[in-house]
């Protein structure tokens, strides 16, 4: 998966981040992050037969994600809070992303509010 891909990417930058701290770093980080990102929606724009809601939601997660590595570049920027934003952002994401991969039709159908067929 392209989203754990990105997290595991995030925590080796931010691992040296904490140790080097260098301004060029964290403008790779960002620059790295944001790349992955872009393959992240690329990806997930070719999904069908997502509804809407869903749809919205891994796009405001993404988008929060790429705040976030944006933000890695800005001089003085907060590389510890952006990156607990950053990873809690996209474990929430894949573990939801997890939960819809493994949710029956029926459950889907009754979270987005649709009515449920009926039972004899």
């Amino acid at each position: 998966m392209r989203l754990r891909r990105v997290l595991r990417v995030q925590a080796q930058y931010q691992e040296r981040l904490a140790v080097e701290g260098a301004a060029s770093l964290a403008q790779a980080a960002s620059t790295r992050l944001l790349q992955l990102l872009r393959e992240v929606r690329a990806g997930w724009s070719r999904e069908v037969q997502v509804p809407a809601p869903v749809h919205a939601f891994v796009s405001r997660s993404v988008a929060s994600m790429e705040a976030a590595a944006a933000a890695m570049a800005r001089p003085g920027a907060d590389l510890a809070r952006l990156g607990v934003e950053f990873r809690e952002t996209g474990m929430a994401l894949v573990l939801f992303l997890r939960g819809l991969d493994e949710a029956s039709p029926t459950v889907l159908a009754e979270l987005l509010g649709e009515p449920l067929p009926r039972s004899a």
